[in-house]
């Protein structure tokens, strides 16, 4: 069962599962309304629902138009049906203004509060923050609710399996629940209505995890998340003043921005070719230098026509090394490929992708003298490329052993940077290996990492491939002996 929701998980991208996501819960929300489990009218929730689905995707157009920039109309739809779920249901023609400055603050903080095309603060969160000051109308958070509690929860058991960000959203309840408990009376009760009676659930799995407004490293995350949830509690205050959800959040932003890299940028495609079957390479030129470690990821739009359930949008690997002066990014291509890939298959010369949100912790130690071990299968094999690059164009020396796992021979990628670099490599075939194969064949178990890694134990261990591969592979090394601190895993929202 676990390894089917996985399997829907990853052919999802993220921005589509929380689409969906929001999509159930105001669902779930008409027919609890329509049988009176929630205080307004099924009604004044789909009313509310469509003026902000209008409204963020006619504010996201001319946004677009003004600042000449590709516009995404599944975020503008995220952003309205997040406000959707935070701001009070219309129930007359009085609540219209909120609605109306909820979606064009939203959509316009995205453009206009943003530095090199980043955007600082998350849209929802920044909009009620504004409408509240202003408007002196605050969103109520409706949606955290004991009606919407079972659905929100399910939900969000997907996403944070989808994120993978663990530790934010661990850090984030320890905050919350610390300063709730330290500050209560009767604590069962307040950490009761801590979970069912405030926004609690919903804010973690939605508004909290935003890639493109938290931060990009496990730590940087972890202390973000623990500052947000000191500053969500509900008895957190100075003086007689109290924060609000979208205050604590916003602050959090702020942080996030200080610690992440500040990168927007767009890329010129200058040469593309097939470096195995079905894997192209594709190079680029950036708008202007800019700096990551090897190994990192970004994040790519491509906005085209007809997008399919898998969306504009995707985070892929790095393959160039900072020491390339291209982005270069290696990219399979199956027989049914998604729209995205279609339309990065169909780019020409000079057309332009958009490239943001450097993020990833699939990076060298700094320790030079720490023993490793790669394990790649397929086109996890990228991060590698960039990582081998980099060592043989600085001349650095390190101890590393590379397994490279593949069907057949043709799809092996990049086999003249891993023959080039001061590394032992292993190719290893999983299919029928050709006449004079030299390499191993058949699947990498544990006879063959004590032949080809006699020395594992003192060894940490990077995992990038297929999610089977990767989660396969782990639990091997952990059968071991090895413990999980000697085990990296390659990983980014939304892999696909």
């Amino acid at each position: 069962m676990i390894s089917f929701i996985d399997n829907i998980l990853d052919r999802t991208t993220m921005y589509r599962l929380v689409l969906y996501y929001l999509i159930a819960i105001l669902l779930v929300a008409v027919v609890e309304a329509a049988f009176g489990g929630l205080p307004y009218s099924p009604w004044s929730i789909l009313g509310s629902t469509a003026f902000l689905v209008v409204g963020c995707g006619l504010a996201n157009y001319v946004f677009g138009q003004v600042f000449e920039v590709p516009t995404n109309y599944e975020s503008s739809y995220i952003t309205a049906l997040i406000l959707a779920c935070i701001l009070p249901p219309l129930r007359n023609a009085h609540d219209l203004p909120l609605l109306f400055w909820g979606a064009s603050l939203a959509i316009g903080s995205k453009y206009i509060l943003a530095i090199r095309g980043k955007h600082l603060f998350n849209p929802a969160a920044i909009a009620v923050l504004l409408t509240a000051f202003w408007l002196n109308q605050p969103a109520t958070w409706w949606v955290g609710t004991p009606a919407l509690a079972i659905t929100v929860l399910v939900g969000g058991a997907l996403m944070v399996r989808k994120l993978r960000r663990y530790d934010m959203g661990i850090m984030f309840y320890l905050g919350a629940i610390a300063v709730t408990a330290l500050n209560a009376h009767d604590v069962l009760h307040s950490l009761n209505q801590l979970f069912l009676q405030s926004s609690l659930l919903f804010f973690s799995f939605v508004m909290l995890t935003e890639p493109l407004t938290s931060p990009t490293t496990n730590v940087q995350q972890g202390i973000y998340g623990l500052l947000v949830g000191i500053l969500f509690a509900p008895a957190t205050h100075i003086g007689t003043y109290y924060f609000t959800p979208e205050q604590a959040l916003v602050i959090g932003n702020i942080y996030a921005y200080i610690v992440s890299p500040k990168v927007r940028e767009r890329l010129r495609l200058v040469h593309s070719q097939f470096v195995a079957a079905g894997v192209a390479e594709l190079e680029f030129v950036p708008s202007r230098p800019f700096l990551f470690q090897p190994g990192q990821y970004m994040e790519f739009t491509l906005s085209h026509p007809h997008a399919d359930a898998r969306g504009t949008r995707r985070y892929l690997t790095l393959a160039s090394s900072p020491t390339e002066k291209t982005v270069k990014l290696g990219v399979k291509f199956y027989d049914k490929p998604s729209t995205f890939k279609q339309h990065l298959a169909a780019m020409g010369a000079n057309d332009l992708l958009m490239a943001g949100q450097i993020a990833g912790d699939f990076t060298l130690p700094k320790d030079a003298a720490k023993k490793l071990a790669f394990i790649a299968g397929g086109i996890g094999v990228t991060p590698f490329r960039s990582m081998l690059k980099y060592l043989a164009d600085t001349g650095e020396r390190r101890d590393i052993s590379l397994l490279y796992v593949n069907r057949t021979a043709d799809e092996i990628a990049y086999a003249d940077i891993f023959n080039a670099a001061p590394v032992r490599t292993t190719y290893v075939l999983t299919g029928e290996a050709p006449a004079g194969w030299t390499g191993r064949t058949g699947r990498v178990d544990e006879e063959a990492l004590r032949q080809e890694i006699p020395d594992y134990k003192e060894r940490t261990f990077y995992l990038s491939g297929p999610h089977p591969m990767v989660t396969a592979t782990e639990s091997l090394l952990r059968r071991m002996g090895l413990p999980q601190r000697q085990i990296k895993k390659d990983f980014f929202p939304g892999l696909a």
